[in-house]
């Protein structure tokens, strides 16, 4: 019973770290300020998250490669100079922040 019982606590502990280790995507979406310019669904200020994820979906590559400065917007190109602020927050991003985050928008 006693070993059954350690099992079960070493199984939700290990649980516990991976599900609060886990980086957010929405979250940084959400933290960044993203949602005033970038709606779910509904194109805005700059394009919804439905149409940046029609756009980059089959190649996330090209998304990562945007937010990092080292390519060119696909998606309005005509409207990146309001979005030119804040491309460094992107930049400072760590790789796992910003595959989360690219998970995140891709997902619409």
């Amino acid at each position: 019973m006693k070993r059954l019982v350690a099992g079960i606590v070493i199984s939700f502990t290990a649980v516990s770290i991976s599900s609060f280790g886990a980086v957010d995507g929405k979250k940084i979406f959400e933290e960044n300020s993203c949602p005033i310019c970038h709606k779910e669904t509904k194109d805005a200020i700059g394009p919804s998250l439905k149409t940046i994820a029609e756009f980059y979906k089959n190649n996330p590559k090209q998304l990562e490669q945007f937010l990092r400065g080292q390519a060119d917007p696909i998606v309005w190109p005509d409207r990146f100079d309001m979005m030119k602020t804040q491309m460094g927050k992107f930049r400072a991003m760590s790789d796992e922040e910003l595959k989360a985050l690219i998970d995140y928008m891709l997902k619409h």
